[in-house]
């Protein structure tokens, strides 16, 4: 017996009903939402929608926030980690240690060959290598700060020239006080960037936030966490972290001293936040993305 795909089999229906005088309107079909099988990292446009990277599909999905409605934004984007919007609109992505902006089908490389390592200082960040992206963050003027797995923060100013501004590439928890690019830092995941370019970062396997202070000097900002793997601004100069090690997400004072748990997750890696809650997507267990707010947790991806 011949197999027909389901679009055909509606068809012949569809016309079998006519040929046989049923008038009766055809039921309309249900299309499933657009698919997201692992949820990475996040970003909120300004026009109500959540993008999610599909690490698993290699593509980012928006999520109309208002109507649930989901639609293809990009593909063919490998190892995505981080997503982020300058102050026109326009998209940035991280993946396979590269960051892109995309407008529309185009591409244009911001940093980054494709390949590991820690090269290219003072030089065009197109040519730099970066040592394992992990998150980065935009600043007004387009500049990009960004943290490398391999131990290093780097900045890339306003003409693509791109430099170290802390780690010196060797894993260790040291310097606090001095110079943060002779300070040792141990895996940080991601960074948020606070007023006059103050700089938080996840310096995960360390278990504390480090603090970048503008004049290049490094501090601990906070500490206690077992393990701070994403960490962004939100309303009022806070900070919300993702604690990996802790299955918590943590929402801490502008001074770092105090902090509260607003959520749990299984195995919480990226965040985006905005006035009303905080978006997570999980990387343990379910493979779930979160909205948090209010006490509450609803399930928006699972």
């Amino acid at each position: 017996m011949p197999r027909f795909s389901l679009p055909l089999v509606a068809a012949l229906a569809a016309v079998a009903a006519a040929c046989s005088g049923d008038t009766a309107a055809a039921p309309e079909r249900t299309v499933p939402p657009l698919q997201v099988v692992e949820p990475g990292a996040l970003a909120l446009d300004s026009r109500g929608g959540l993008l999610v990277a599909d690490r698993k599909l290699n593509r980012v999905v928006r999520i109309d926030l208002r109507t649930g409605r989901r639609r293809l934004v990009a593909t063919r984007l490998r190892d995505i980690v981080a997503l982020a919007f300058d102050d026109m609109g326009r998209l940035y992505v991280g993946a396979d240690d590269r960051i892109l902006r995309l407008d529309g089908a185009r591409r244009t490389v911001i940093a980054g060959t494709g390949r590991r390592g820690r090269t290219g200082d003072g030089g065009p960040a197109t040519a730099a290598t970066l040592g394992g992206l992990g998150g980065f963050e935009l600043d007004h003027d387009e500049t990009v700060t960004i943290s490398e797995y391999d131990n290093g923060i780097r900045f890339v100013d306003e003409t693509g020239t791109i430099a170290t501004i802390a780690g010196t590439g060797e894993e260790g928890y040291a310097g606090d006080g001095g110079p943060a690019r002779a300070a040792l830092l141990r895996h940080p995941h991601d960074l948020a960037l606070r007023i006059d370019r103050e700089v938080i970062v996840a310096d995960s396997h360390n278990c504390v936030l480090r603090r970048i202070a503008p004049d290049g000097r490094i501090s601990t900002f906070a500490d206690g966490f077992a393990s701070p793997i994403a960490v962004k601004g939100g309303p009022g100069n806070t900070l919300y972290v993702a604690d990996g090690g802790a299955g918590a997400i943590v929402r801490l004072s502008p001074d770092g001293r105090t902090r509260t748990v607003v959520g749990r997750a299984n195995g919480p890696i990226n965040l985006a936040v905005d006035q009303t809650g905080v978006y997570v997507s999980e990387i343990a267990g379910a493979r779930r993305l979160l909205r948090i707010a209010g006490g509450r947790t609803r399930v928006l991806v699972r």
